[in-house]
């Protein structure tokens, strides 16, 4: 019965294995054929049988990037609206989520929440026009400010930081506020330090978001030298044909931030944890 027991065990942790290798060649493929296919010539590209990797690597389309095309400003374009976005709306939301916790009761408060909360259920397509309607009027149409102000606060933010601030122990505020000191500083030396996890998450999720961002930025923005990556990545495209090499670096390009900010942001779990007294 061991003997069996033993073996089903075995074959559950081969089983686990095999699949997170299934699921990770499945990630790591795509990556890798846009890697090898931004090194290939058009000719090459479109070539049958598909080539896995280019006979002669040519790094055509990442010079044709750094000199025809403005990349080093759309990239700065995504970086600025990206973060900006991202720093924002993790920090509106976090006060937001402070004041909206349990560690306050006021009249209406559960009645302001459910109401942001219901903002979530309305498609974004519904608001354009009149989003549009009010940066045309305030004069913001191809500006940042256009693409970074519907993205200033958002309700999904708003909920994840009232969670969190809802987890943190009355006890560490309740020693504050005998101390002496202000909402404000309870705000910023306690419950920013204790959230920092959950912060840190939303930061990633918003920036990730605001840098694959395409719908909104293509309506707002016409003039070339504000478009965002996304923006610049489609516009690529020719009337008469396509550069895939051309386009397929600029994608490999734009992935980078993305993936710095991953690397970054693991090491920054561990350490704001370790920081807010969390770890275990």
């Amino acid at each position: 019965m061991r003997a069996l027991q033993r073996v089903l065990q075995t074959f559950a942790a081969v089983l686990r294995v095999a699949v997170l290798v299934a699921l990770g060649v499945a990630v790591l493929i795509p990556i890798y054929w846009a890697i090898s296919s931004s090194f290939m010539t058009k000719a090459e590209f479109v070539s049958i049988p598909t080539h896995w990797w280019p006979h002669a690597p040519d790094a055509t389309a990442y010079a044709r990037l750094l000199t025809e095309q403005h990349f080093s400003r759309y990239y700065l374009n995504s970086i600025i609206v990206s973060v900006v976005v991202a720093v924002s709306s993790t920090f509106f939301a976090a006060l937001t989520g402070f004041a909206l916790s349990t560690k306050y009761t006021f009249a209406g408060k559960n009645a302001f929440f459910t109401f942001i909360l219901g903002t979530m259920l309305l498609p974004f397509e519904l608001i354009v026009i009149p989003l549009y309607i009010m940066m045309r009027t305030l004069g913001l149409l191809n500006t940042y400010a256009a693409i970074i102000i519907p993205g200033l606060l958002g309700a999904f933010g708003v909920f994840l930081l009232r969670q969190a601030i809802n987890d943190i122990p009355n006890d560490f505020l309740d020693a504050g506020r005998i101390d002496g000191a202000p909402e404000i500083v309870l705000f910023g030396r306690i419950v920013l330090p204790m959230a920092m996890p959950v912060m840190a998450a939303l930061f990633v999720f918003t920036f990730v978001g605001m840098w694959n961002s395409y719908y909104w930025p293509l309506i707002v923005i016409n003039a070339e030298p504000k478009r965002t990556l996304t923006l610049a990545i489609v516009f690529m495209q020719g009337f008469y044909g396509v550069d895939y090499p051309l386009i397929l670096g600029g994608a490999v390009l734009g992935a980078v931030p993305l993936m710095l900010v991953f690397a970054f942001s693991q090491r920054f779990f561990i350490r704001s944890m370790t920081l807010s007294g969390l770890k275990g």
